[in-house]
């Protein structure tokens, strides 16, 4: 899988990143456009052809793969370019999948925008195994649709309660125009002072055959709200809605964790 997201943005370097995505993506991949879920495939035919010098340039730094070596993760810094222009900065996550040919396709993708380079440590990192399911997926799994129910249920109360016993190792949340928060302690304190959402909906959830590792996706709304600061007055907070995506590991005890949360 590593590898094959390698292969994928040298092959954009190559042929332009909107040919290598309609590439790399699988016939069933999942795209978030113009408030809309649908097919990324004909989202990304119906885009515009890049101009012949811009570049996207990304390098997968962090990620996972369930036991069952069928699905996963993985996210890094990407840039894109034009000529001698300033780089514009993003942090991206895809979701792996083997098809039944035995090749890897991306079956979800997110990006958001961050204000500066994003940094990784040097070379892929895996995300933190030690604590990880092992067995089968079967009848006893709590099923990752429920999980994922539960915590938008919760967030219309209080984000910092609803995400805190839920955050697995090295979880990372991505936001547009912000930095990746990343760690549990981190995230912790950045969730302290996050609106609850006035509505989540969960619309998809898949897990591996090995019962270690899923993703979800959904609808999101948070209402706006006027807060007063000390010496800033008082200011609306504008409303936001999109998607939101996350990626799920179960630990020993069963339970699930959100090792990935995008909000697109």
């Amino acid at each position: 899988m590593l590898e094959t997201e390698r292969a994928f943005a040298a092959r954009a370097l190559v042929i332009g990143w909107k040919a290598a995505f309609l590439e790399y993506f699988a016939p069933g991949a999942v795209g978030f456009s113009a408030g809309q879920a649908g097919s990324a495939r004909d989202q990304l035919a119906n885009t515009p052809d890049p101009p012949k010098d811009q570049q996207l340039i990304w390098e997968p730094r962090y990620g996972d793969v369930a036991a069952s070596g069928e699905l996963g993760y993985l996210t890094g810094p990407a840039r894109s370019v034009r000529g001698t222009g300033k780089p514009r900065f993003s942090a991206y996550a895809s979701i792996w999948k083997r098809q039944k040919d035995g090749s890897f396709k991306v079956v979800l993708d997110v990006r958001v925008n961050t204000p500066e380079a994003v940094p990784f440590p040097v070379g892929f990192t895996r995300a933190p195994v030690k604590n990880r399911f092992t067995g089968d997926y079967d009848d006893t799994t709590p099923p990752l649709g429920t999980a994922d129910e539960l915590l938008n249920s919760a967030l219309r109360t209080n984000p910092l309660r609803a995400y805190r016993p839920r955050l697995a190792e090295g979880v990372r949340f991505h936001r547009h125009n912000q930095m990746p928060v990343v760690g549990i302690p981190a995230a912790s304190r950045w969730l302290a002072s996050h609106r609850p959402f006035s509505s989540a909906d969960s619309r998809y959830a898949e897990v591996a055959r090995s019962g270690d590792l899923g993703y979800t996706w959904g609808t999101f709304t948070i209402a706006p709200r006027r807060v007063t600061a000390p010496g800033r007055g008082t200011r609306t907070l504008n409303i936001e809605a999109g998607f939101y995506a996350r990626v799920w590991v179960r630990e020993r005890d069963g339970q699930w964790k959100v090792a990935l949360d995008v909000l697109q």
